[in-house]
């Protein structure tokens, strides 16, 4: 998703959009804005602590899952518990981290545009008004608040093509071990919340590594047992509201936003009974997301500041304005 060329194009008609009432669309992409800032920061911070999902890639979470000797003889191949109650379910997490940044990005973009779209009206609305007093004072503001806008717009369609390459089939980051899949909003887990609890051995077999001599095996199931939990950060619904934000502000992004607003999706080879799924795929793509994340919050972490300062300037000008 390249907005480079429609953000300059954007740019340079700025002071010709026009609206029936700026003040309340102000008010709109001001509150959008705000929170933005924090919900960009809840991103940054869980892709920061999601690189703790390597441990995850081990045989024991991710793998085949155990085997063990039954008392009549054989030997049970068991269900992988750490992966149905956890680790599966940490995937489109991850895979939802990489799309609300993405949708952050440009939704981003596309409301700081309008809000100084806005603010340039409401300027000249206040002018024909007579009101001097107030538009001076939004004069002084004005200057610091574009200058601004233009380093954080600069910030984020570097951060935005750089998350979307990413996640494309070019990506500078790890190649993911799988073809279907696809990152999109969604809710991210809380790792610090993840649990697995460890049950009572008493689970029944998926199969038998080396089958049993004696049929009095089959009587008795040894298998480990486990349930986990997963919290989830609600993420998705401040993000899917910014992007409704920013389609209103700018209908040409929402092309461009609806096929990552339907949430992450993937699909592992096989997927059956034993020997139809390949085990090291689930290790290597739990061990590619997790490794990527680094990398992601870099992308991220240098749109802080700007935004942080930005946001204090908008503020600052409803605070006039209202």
């Amino acid at each position: 998703m390249k907005k480079k060329l429609l953000f300059a194009a954007m740019l340079a008609i700025l002071p010709g959009m026009a609206s029936a009432d700026p003040l309340s669309q102000m008010r709109a992409d001001a509150s959008a804005l705000q929170q933005m800032s924090a919900t960009w920061a809840q991103i940054e911070s869980t892709s920061q602590s999601y690189a703790a999902l390597a441990p995850y890639a081990a045989q024991e979470w991710a793998g085949q899952g155990p085997t063990v000797v039954g008392p009549f003889g054989g030997i049970e191949q068991c269900h992988n518990t750490h992966w149905d109650q956890v680790t599966s379910g940490l995937i489109p997490g991850g895979l939802n981290i990489f799309g609300d940044a993405e949708v952050e990005a440009y939704s981003m973009q596309a409301i700081t545009v309008d809000f100084q779209a806005q603010l340039a009206n409401y300027m000249v609305q206040q002018v024909q008004a007579g009101n001097s007093v107030v538009t001076n004072q939004l004069s002084q503001q004005n200057g610091p608040l574009m200058q601004s806008m233009n380093t954080l717009d600069g910030l984020l369609t570097t951060v935005g093509n750089q998350v979307s390459g990413a996640t494309g089939p070019s990506t500078a980051l790890h190649q993911l071990p799988i073809q279907h899949w696809q990152a999109g909003v969604g809710n991210v887990p809380n790792l610090a919340a993840v649990q697995y609890i460890v049950g009572p051995d008493d689970g029944a077999p998926i199969g038998w590594a080396v089958p049993p001599s004696s049929p009095l095996a089959r009587l008795v199931d040894i298998c480990p047992t486990g349930t986990g939990s997963i919290p989830m950060l609600p993420t998705a619904a401040p993000v899917l509201s910014a992007a409704q934000q920013a389609v209103t502000d700018e209908p040409a992004l929402a092309s461009q936003l609806q096929p990552i607003e339907g949430g992450s999706t993937y699909t592992l080879p096989g997927g059956g009974m034993l020997g139809s799924t390949d085990y090291s795929v689930r290790m290597s793509l739990v061990s590619a997301l997790a490794s990527d994340m680094q990398p992601l919050a870099g992308y991220m972490q240098p749109i802080s500041a700007p935004l942080a300062l930005y946001q204090k300037q908008v503020q600052q000008i409803m605070n006039e304005v209202q």
